[in-house]
């Protein structure tokens, strides 16, 4: 008799579930006409989305891999979890990363790797926050980026001057790369 309630229970949620979605249908085609429909269409589907990610339990959203019993999969879930198990992580997964740490400890052996290496990003970095903050284009105004930036800076982040080819004079040391990233973010 219990499973019978649960069975009619079930279906009255249904029923006035699809009651619910077949008026506010009805009703936004009535008064907004059919961009209106696919807007609530939209939402309806997403409330929809959200009630059944929520009636997922917690641990089981994801399904174990092929192959694997569901015990199994569970005790390396919560191995992993307890943080016994970490993902190894290469610095080829990151390959700006590591370009730029490169450059980085490069552009103080010589002015050929600062202008070669860091110096197009600083002053890509420089042209993008001055555009952004201050609505500066450094090609068309470099006076007012160079004044902006600061006498002390702009030689070292200015996309105009060319790049050196010297390679035995050295290049820009940590302090200045430090002062360089300090007035970046200033702006």
């Amino acid at each position: 008799m219990s499973g019978d309630r649960q069975w009619i229970r079930s279906a009255l949620v249904v029923a006035m579930v699809i009651a619910v979605v077949v008026l506010t249908l009805g009703t936004t085609v009535l008064v907004t006409g059919p961009f209106g429909l696919v807007i609530a269409a939209e939402c309806l589907a997403a409330i929809g989305l959200v009630v059944a990610v929520a009636a997922v339990p917690r641990g089981l959203r994801e399904l174990p891999r092929q192959g694997r019993s569901a015990r199994a999969w569970l005790k390396e879930l919560m191995v992993w979890r307890r943080g016994d198990a970490v993902p190894v992580v290469q610095p080829a997964d990151f390959p700006t990363y590591a370009k730029i740490s490169s450059d980085l400890s490069w552009a103080p052996v010589s002015q050929w790797h600062y202008d070669h290496g860091i110096r197009p990003l600083l002053a890509r970095l420089a042209a993008s926050a001055l555009a952004e903050h201050h609505r500066v284009d450094v090609t068309t105004s470099p006076a007012q980026a160079r004044s902006l930036v600061g006498e002390e800076i702009w030689p070292h982040v200015d996309p105009s001057r060319p790049a050196s080819f010297d390679s035995k004079s050295p290049g820009a040391d940590l302090r200045t790369l430090t002062r360089i990233v300090d007035r970046l973010e200033q702006l």
